[in-house]
């Protein structure tokens, strides 16, 4: 029974990819480039031209680690979480994407943003020697607070970790950190302003059953200070938590 258990599995699996795949093929058909409008090869919004001539970093001038970039120990003097690795600087069109995702609703671009990230950290996997597995890693998203996500009705990084969590098989802990304070805006604070809004913000739901695994990915979407990363950090370190990478779509940079 439990050889043919698995085996009805395994079909069911096979199924499930090949449909996705087909779904997939149809989007490619009937889909454009949300930036030129051109037909789409590998994502229904984005050629592959477009993507190639996106604003990334260029990592053949600056690490892939961005903790090793002289330049962001001076934007992020005070840091809990061990690495920080970014696609892009705050610029277009990720900052447009980013606002149309999180004030229009445009919840699709959160698979795009998605999407690319998985290419970046793919990329990452690749260039620098590096042990991230099913076993030793988990994803969190940073989050909301309750009424902000009941207004909003999505948090725009938990749509982005679940598909990049799914994506690499790492195990994604939902609920492990919750927003209990719902803090003020925090777009022209300085950081001494940030780290008081964010203070006692979070807290970790624990209990004797959760191992907390050596590594951590904490996904967010765009990263200023890292004031909310650290916070997090804090957290997680207190708790166990060897290493902490921060991982984001963009990196605001200022000018």
């Amino acid at each position: 029974m439990e050889f043919s258990s698995k085996i009805n599995r395994e079909i069911m699996l096979s199924l499930q990819q090949i449909f996705r795949q087909q779904f997939k093929n149809i989007q490619l058909k009937v889909s454009c480039c949300s930036l030129c409008g051109s037909s789409c090869q590998n994502h229904p919004l984005l050629c592959q031209f477009c993507q190639a001539d996106l604003p990334y970093f260029n990592y053949q001038h600056v690490p892939y680690d961005l903790l090793s970039w002289p330049a962001i120990t001076k934007l992020i003097p005070i840091k809990h979480f061990d690495h920080l690795l970014a696609i892009a600087p705050y610029i277009w069109p990720f900052d447009t994407w980013i606002s149309q995702l999180k004030y229009q609703h445009k919840t699709e671009l959160a698979e795009l943003l998605s999407y690319l990230l998985i290419n970046h950290w793919q990329q990452y996997l690749s260039a620098d020697i590096v042990n991230f597995t099913s076993d030793n890693t988990s994803i969190v998203a940073v989050p909301l607070h309750l009424k902000k996500w009941q207004t909003r009705g999505f948090n725009q990084a938990h749509l982005i970790a679940r598909k990049f969590a799914q994506y690499f098989q790492y195990e994604y802990q939902t609920e492990l950190v919750t927003r209990e304070k719902l803090t003020e805006s925090q777009v022209g604070k300085s950081g001494i302003e940030r780290r008081k809004n964010l203070n006692n913000a979070f807290s970790l739901n624990i209990n004797s059953a959760i191992k907390f695994p050596a590594n951590v990915i904490l996904i967010d979407d765009v990263v200023t200070t890292g004031t909310t990363a650290n916070e997090i950090c804090k957290l997680l370190k207190k708790n166990g938590v060897q290493s902490i990478t921060l991982l984001s779509i963009c990196l605001a940079i200022p000018n």
